[in-house]
This record gives C-alpha cells, sequence and structure tokens, in this order.
C-alpha cells in the first residue's frame, strides 16, 4: 500500500504537479541562495537596464510554504493578459468549430491535397516561423492552436503534430530573430549596437533551423501516419479525426463562408497590428471579443446563445488558463526571495576569466539556464545584457556576439523549460511527459548546432 502510494505521489504526467515541484524548489532555493540585487535605471523609452557592477547583497528574504500560495495567486494576476487572451482566442475559434466552419475547409484542403496532405504541414511551419522571427509573435499565435491541432489529427496525425507546427515553429522563428524587436531589438539597444545589425547571419540561422525542425517533425508524422502505434498519445480507444469526421460532402453556407472570411480578417489585422501598430496581447483579446460577438451574429445566433456559447467554451480552456498562472509563480518566488539576480549573478561570474571559444560557449549555456528563471525575453535582455555586453568587451569577443548568444538562450530553450511547456502542454492539453519524450531530441540536436554556430560565429570574428 505504502509502496503504491508513493508511486502515484511521484507521477509527473499531469502539469500541475509538474511544475509545482518547481514551485516548491523554487521556494528551496530562497532559503539556500544568498540574497542580492541590482540596481536597475529605465531609460526616456521606458526600456529598464540594469546597472554595472551594481549587484550588491541584501537582506535574506526566504519564501515559506504560507507566501508561496500568494505567489501562485500574484503569478495568476501577472498572467491575467495572457490568460484572457486565450481564453477570447479560443471563444472565437470555438465558435467556428462548434458551428462547422473549419468542417468543409478541411475537406477542401484533404480532398486537393490528397495524397500530398503532408505538404501542410511545412508550409503552416514556415509561416509561423516568419511570424515569430520577424513580427516577434509568440503568444499571439496561441488562438491557433485548436484549428492546426484539429487539421492535424483529421489529416491522420496526432495532437503533437498539430501542436508542434504552431508551438515549435513559432519560437523557432522567434529564437532565430531576424527583426523581432522584443529580443534583437532590446538586446541590441541595451549593447549599443546598430539596430538589426548582424543580419546575414540570423538569416542563416532561420533556415537552418527552420530546416531542422520541419525535417524532424514530418519525419514523426510520417512514421504515426504510416502506423498509428507509434504516436506517443496513441490510444486503442482514441477516435482517429476530432473535427469533420462526421459530417457529409455538404456545401458551406453562405454564414460559414462568412466566418471564415472573418476568420482570415482576424488573423490578417493581428500581423498588421503587430507590424505596423504595435499591438500587444490587450489589443489582440480585444479583437478576439469583438470577433467572438461578430461570429455569433454571423451564424444567426441570439444574444442569449452567444453568452451562453462564450460562457461554455470559456469553460473547456480552465486547464489551460491555470497552468499559464501557476507556471509564472515560478518567477514570482525566485523574485520575491531576491534570489533571481543573485542566480544572474551567480552564472556570469563562471564567465570570468575566459576567453575567446570558451566565452562564448559557456555564455550560450548561461543564457539557456537564465531563460529558466527569467522566461521573459525583454526581461531576460535588460537583466543580462548590460553584464554579457561588458564581459564581452573584457573577454576579447564581440557584442553582437554576445547578443546571439542571449538570442538562442533566451529563444530555443522555450521548447523545453517547464516554465514554458507546462504553459503550452495545459494549452494543447498534452501530458507533460509525452511532450519531453517528442521535444527531448529535438532540443538536444538544436543546442548541438546553436554551439556550432556560435563557435563558427567567433572563429569569424561576428
Amino acid at each position: 500500500m505504502k509502496k503504491r502510494f508513493f508511486k502515484n505521489l511521484l507521477k509527473f504526467d499531469n502539469s500541475f504537479v509538474f511544475i509545482f515541484t518547481f514551485i516548491i524548489l523554487a521556494m528551496v532555493l530562497t532559503y539556500v541562495v544568498p540574497a542580492g540585487q541590482y540596481d536597475r535605471v529605465t531609460d526616456d523609452a521606458g526600456t529598464e537596464t540594469v546597472l554595472e557592477n551594481s549587484f550588491h547583497a541584501v537582506e535574506q528574504h526566504p519564501v515559506n510554504p504560507a507566501r508561496m500560495f500568494v505567489c501562485i495567486a500574484q503569478g495568476f494576476i501577472n498572467t491575467a493578459d495572457v490568460i484572457f487572451c486565450i481564453l477570447m482566442a479560443y471563444c472565437f475559434m470555438g465558435f467556428l468549430v462548434r458551428y462547422g466552419v473549419f468542417d468543409g475547409l478541411i475537406k477542401v484542403l484533404i480532398r486537393k491535397m490528397r495524397n500530398k496532405a503532408f505538404l501542410l504541414l511545412p508550409a503552416v511551419m514556415i509561416f509561423f516561423g516568419l511570424l515569430g522571427s520577424v513580427a516577434g509573435l509568440a503568444e499571439e499565435t496561441f488562438g491557433m492552436f485548436p484549428i492546426c491541432i484539429a487539421l492535424a489529427v483529421a489529416i491522420g496525425y496526432d495532437e503533437i503534430v498539430g501542436g508542434a507546427i504552431v508551438y515549435l515553429a513559432v519560437f523557432t522563428g522567434f529564437a532565430s530573430a531576424t527583426f523581432n524587436p522584443y529580443t534583437i531589438g532590446v538586446a541590441q539597444t541595451i549593447a549599443g549596437l546598430p539596430l538589426y545589425s548582424g543580419l546575414w547571419l540570423r538569416v542563416v540561422c532561420w533556415v537552418v533551423f527552420m530546416g531542422i525542425l520541419i525535417a524532424y517533425v514530418m519525419r514523426y508524422a510520417a512514421k504515426i501516419k504510416k502506423d498509428p502505434t507509434k504516436s506517443y498519445l496513441y490510444s486503442p480507444e482514441k477516435k482517429s479525426a476530432v473535427i469533420g469526421e462526421n459530417s457529409n460532402d455538404v456545401p458551406m453556407t453562405i454564414r460559414q463562408k462568412l466566418c471564415l472570411a472573418l476568420f482570415g480578417a482576424v488573423f490578417a489585422a493581428i500581423i498588421c497590428g503587430s507590424l505596423f501598430f504595435k499591438w500587444y496581447i490587450m489589443e489582440i483579446t480585444a479583437l478576439f471579443i469583438a470577433a467572438g460577438v461578430l461570429a455569433g451574429i454571423i451564424l444567426g445566433l441570439s444574444a442569449n446563445d452567444i453568452a451562453n456559447s462564450f460562457v461554455e467554451l470559456g469553460s473547456e480552456t480552465m486547464f489551460s488558463m491555470l497552468v499559464i498562472g501557476l507556471s509564472n509563480a515560478v518567477c514570482v518566488v525566485l523574485n520575491e526571495g531576491y534570489v533571481a539576480d543573485s542566480i544572474v549573478h551567480g552564472m556570469a561570474s563562471l564567465l570570468n576569466g575566459t576567453t575567446g571559444y570558451l566565452t562564448a560557449s559557456v555564455m550560450l549555456v548561461i543564457q539557456n539556464l537564465l531563460n529558466f528563471f527569467i522566461p521573459s525575453g525583454p526581461g531576460q535582455a535588460a537583466v543580462s545584457m548590460p553584464i554579457m555586453s561588458s564581459l564581452a568587451d573584457a573577454t576579447g569577443i564581440s557584442r553582437q556576439l554576445a547578443v546571439l548568444a542571449f538570442q538562442f538562450g533566451d529563444g530555443y530553450s522555450n521548447i523545453f523549460w517547464p516554465t514554458m511547456v507546462c504553459m503550452m502542454c495545459g494549452i494543447m492539453k498534452i501530458p507533460v511527459t509525452k511532450w519531453y519524450r517528442f521535444v527531448f531530441p529535438l532540443f538536444g540536436i538544436m543546442f548541438a548546432v546553436q554551439l556550432a554556430i556560435i563557435l563558427f560565429a567567433a572563429g569569424i570574428g561576428y
């Protein structure tokens, strides 16, 4: 009985259990790691940076178990904008799925592509990879998960493939940042480099890493297409499709076609708004709210039906919303205990005495590790770039190379670190352990290529 109890206790399939373990670990670190803090300044543009050589010890502020739960509540407050964006995006997409708007579209795609349906996967990944690389979109694409997962399953793949063509593609593009304003823009500004300089190597990185991603996902997709039992999510009781499986080849109605046009207009508005009008989560959330209401009107629903549909569809996102808030609590605990800056300072000190290739390699490792503790791209740039820029000057490597190491560490580890993975698995409704089984080899390959590119860049004086 006791053995069974501990076996059940140590199960980590559930995202809540997985991330809660890291919250407890963060709480323990507030007792073990000496508290410290950097001084920060904010420039006229509103960019916050850390003052060089300003790290100093502060009074220890350990987070006790009772306070830990307050930090969890604060995590939900901190991520309220993302939570509501996903809620409203899901409601809008839910209208389109529930009333058959995508059924006809998916059937047309499958019929047109026939045995070449697999070509949809690289096309979708390239599209999202460009959005992440050029516009810095990430959270803004989360509303696309339901339809992309539904499309992948309908074609004969699984939810991992559907989630990967959005999640992995957009973050691979985000990391291979050609013009990403949230990483390259902030980091180069802080480092005192010309904005978007060094573009040629980042374009090469985008091509290389997107190629690796497409090959990896396509290999898995082909394997489970041939033998569904090879899917990491395989279950004998599982249905083979979630959308369009019970509908006949009935032509789309005018209302459905109008809703499909609305979907295209919304996505185009998100891209244009982000690129040209500096839209972010709040504006995009408002767009999804308006689009959801408009979709209900186009479909001929009454005001009560629209309201009830929002409630019903919103309830389906509860798991995702809870995981998002819980994931942010790790950072809240570390900041509450004043140990986040201490961890950054300790990692940066590892670079003291290193030179050349070794400095570049260690810098890459450090930036990957920092992304666990500071998952925000601009936030990580604000803390690490002043330090890394000075260390780059002191060790004989270029600041451009320090920015490249930051770009890689901040971006690609988003597909691996639990602070992001648990949130994404909650949105995709995929068990964390199944996702890691799929993505672990990919992350290993990508890290090896990152290191090779960093060493190449150091060798040519990039």
